[in-house]
């Protein structure tokens, strides 16, 4: 007879085989019953409890928002509150930070790209002025379609710099990885974690 199953069934059932372990390995890691792991992956238990799925998704490697979203969760379920730590595991926390860093590499790579048409155009543009100036040096003429004609060649050059980044690129922005912080302009805050450091009465 031909197992049945739930997506979320079938991610765990795979996660779990792949990381090499058993059910009851995976229930002890995870605390929680072995019986209710065996539930999940068959696809009897349709919406497991949160606290569940965080330690099966902490165990394994999963995104909690993931399993959320497989199990049936909708978005005010995962991304409504004010603590997001029972929602979102360790792998949700790199998933952001990778994007961040792939976003930054892409900026990096933005950068180059554009001085490298700086460095053509400044070329291009160096040369005009060294035919103008050893056109006046020899006492000759350069005529203003020459110049014209140099000219039209470098404008095409110059538009790849004047367009926007490419909003494809910009990084995927979890609210639950990275919450959204009031401003008090009468407190000092730490750029990096977050806290207060000083507050004005």
């Amino acid at each position: 007879m031909k197992k049945t199953t739930t997506e979320l069934g079938k991610v765990i059932s795979q996660a779990r085989e792949k990381v090499g372990i058993s059910q009851r390995e995976l229930a002890r890691q995870a605390n929680m019953d072995c019986a209710e792991v065996s539930r999940i992956e068959a696809g009897k238990r349709l919406k497991p409890n949160v606290l569940y799925l965080k330690g099966i998704a902490e165990t394994l490697n999963l995104s909690m928002v993931d399993l959320m979203k497989l199990a049936g969760y909708n978005d005010i379920e995962i991304n409504w509150g004010q603590d997001f730590t029972d929602r979102r595991s360790t792998a949700d926390y790199q998933k952001q930070i990778k994007s961040y860093e792939y976003f930054y590499f892409n900026v990096l790579q933005d950068i180059e790209d554009r001085r490298k048409v700086d460095f053509s155009i400044k070329g291009g543009i160096a040369d005009l002025i060294d035919k103008i100036e050893l056109a006046k040096i020899e006492n000759k003429e350069i005529s203003n379609d020459e110049i014209l004609e140099r000219l039209k060649e470098l404008i095409p050059m110059i538009r790849p710099n004047l367009e926007k980044f490419d909003k494809s690129k910009y990084p995927s922005f979890d609210k639950g990885v990275f919450p959204k912080i009031e401003i008090n302009p009468n407190v000092k805050y730490n750029a990096t974690t977050g806290n207060i450091i000083d507050k004005k009465e």
